[in-house]
């Protein structure tokens, strides 16, 4: 059980109960909090007008709603339907569920303004597993307006959730004053972030491993990653990155070259800018998570009658945009030594083997054809790689002349993963192979971590002879996944391969 309490929440629970099965609650605070939040945004009400509780949204901001008439009754109702149209691909379950536990939690927050009922409903979805249909194309980086909108009308039973039936009985209706707190918000743009992050942070730490290998097959001089070379970093997380790699590679064998090719030497620099830019983006979504960014801010306190509202700009998820961008750029360069490492492997002068790994050199092709994969997940990473940050709209009649596209960068942060999947995958099957034909040995290797990532690799299939690699992609995606790449060799099925 998850406790949601608008305080904190870690990335890590948020995947776990994105991946299904596991529940939430929301905690007495939480409840209280959100409660108090809703007094105060209806004294204000009372006092002054207040954007979209006393007005219409958008270029309808000027507008002023009957409070007393008959369309006060239904204009939340005319908000939610209006504002929930999305095209595109359905997204999957695991991005829906991680959208609507972060949604509760910034709720939990306390600052919309909104009726904690709502928040209890919301609850209820996520442990029915009651999704709402949610698809591509909607957000521009300003609140992802049509996928709470379309989640708002499936609580009320309008629309049918992923898996075809009605929700009943979740809520009676919806009241004006809770409508724009509701769908403003950016989270199902955080939510790709957040699973992109954890997914990537994984394979960071599973790439440098099979890095190390092939620096060992390929007999790379570990003075690149020396003690002096980390002090002298321009950055910590390379100095980091040195520091790991050095206790990684140290005692493989005798360096082959006084200075190797860059895809092995400036492997600090490459992991290191990734692991940078994973750290910035994770401080961002810490604070994404439990963020009350709802237009207008609600503050206030019953006790000292302090009641008030701010409208504001923070749903512009300019910051989110330029960290994903960042981010992307660095795994951009990543992949191009990544794919070079591939290349290198595949060459005589640097492994003393046959080209291309095969059994012999009679014109055999051996793992010739990954390095095609491994460029063509390349050339995905790379076009990812151009800033979204970079792009803007107007919209609105003009009355919204800005976007910062950050569910653009956030969506592509998937088929990032993806891409980087399969490169990882490719460079374990290669130097495994490799060492495997070297004739070493983990039990040679004094770092227990290299030593079990090797042991991992070596289940994958040892036959050399021309055959259909896809198998061994395959099975090699499932162990670059696993947290701490080596230790729980049996999950990723590999025993069918032998």
């Amino acid at each position: 059980m998850i406790e949601i309490d608008g305080r904190q929440l870690a990335l890590a629970d948020i995947a776990k109960v994105a991946a299904g099965g596991m529940k939430v609650t929301l905690t007495p605070s939480a409840a209280e909090r959100m409660a108090a939040s809703q007094r105060s945004a209806r004294a204000t009400a009372l006092m002054r007008p207040v954007y979209g509780r006393s007005t219409g949204v958008g270029a309808n901001r000027s507008v002023t709603l009957d409070a007393t008439g008959t369309g006060a009754d239904t204009h939340g109702l005319n908000l939610l339907r209006s504002h929930a149209v999305d095209a595109g691909r359905s997204l999957d379950r695991e991005t829906v569920r991680a959208m609507l536990v972060i949604r509760l939690s910034q709720l939990a927050a306390g600052a919309s303004g909104i009726n904690p009922a709502i928040a209890e409903a919301l609850v209820g979805m996520l442990n029915q597993d009651a999704l709402p249909e949610v698809r591509e194309f909607g957000g521009i980086g300003t609140a992802d307006l049509p996928a709470l909108a379309g989640t708002a009308l499936t609580l009320l039973g309008e629309r049918p959730t992923m898996g075809g039936s009605l929700i009943s009985g979740a809520l009676d209706g919806w009241a004006t004053e809770d409508a724009l707190p509701f769908i403003s918000s950016s989270a199902l743009t955080v939510a790709q972030a957040v699973l992109g992050h954890q997914k990537l942070a994984v394979l960071l730490e599973n790439l440098t491993l099979v890095s190390a290998l092939s620096f060992t097959a390929m007999s790379g001089n570990p003075e690149a990653f020396s003690p002096e070379v980390a002090r002298a970093s321009d950055s910590p997380a390379v100095a980091d990155m040195a520091t790991t790699l050095h206790g990684l590679v140290a005692g493989t064998g005798v360096p082959a070259r006084i200075q190797d090719p860059y895809s092995l030497r400036t492997l600090p620099q490459v992991l290191g800018a990734v692991s940078e830019e994973l750290a910035a983006l994770k401080l961002l979504l810490d604070q994404l998570v439990v963020a009350g960014h709802e237009n207008p801010l609600v503050f206030g306190s019953d006790a000292d009658g302090s009641n008030g509202v701010a409208h504001h700009g923070l749903f512009q998820m300019t910051t989110l945009a330029r960290r994903v961008d960042a981010l992307h750029l660095a795994l951009g360069t990543a992949c191009a030594t990544n794919l070079r490492r591939i290349d290198l492997l595949c060459d005589p002068s640097f492994t003393g083997l046959h080209r291309f790994l095969a059994a012999d050199d009679a014109g055999q092709s051996g793992v010739m054809m990954l390095e095609y994969v491994a460029a063509a997940a390349a050339g995905l990473m790379r076009a990812n790689a151009q800033p979204a940050s970079l792009q803007t709209v107007v919209l609105s009649l003009g009355a919204e002349e800005d976007a910062s596209f950050a569910s653009l960068a956030t969506s592509r942060l998937d088929s990032t993963v993806q891409a980087l999947t399969t490169m990882t995958a490719v460079e374990l099957v290669c130097s495994a192979r490799a060492l495997r034909m070297q004739g070493r040995e983990p039990s040679e290797f004094s770092n227990p971590r290299l030593r079990r990532t090797l042991e991992t690799g070596f289940t994958l299939p040892a036959a050399s002879q021309d055959r259909d690699l896809r198998p061994d992609v395959d099975v090699a995606s499932k162990l670059v996944l696993l947290p701490a790449l080596g230790n729980n060799i049996q999950e990723a099925g590999t025993g069918e391969l032998g």
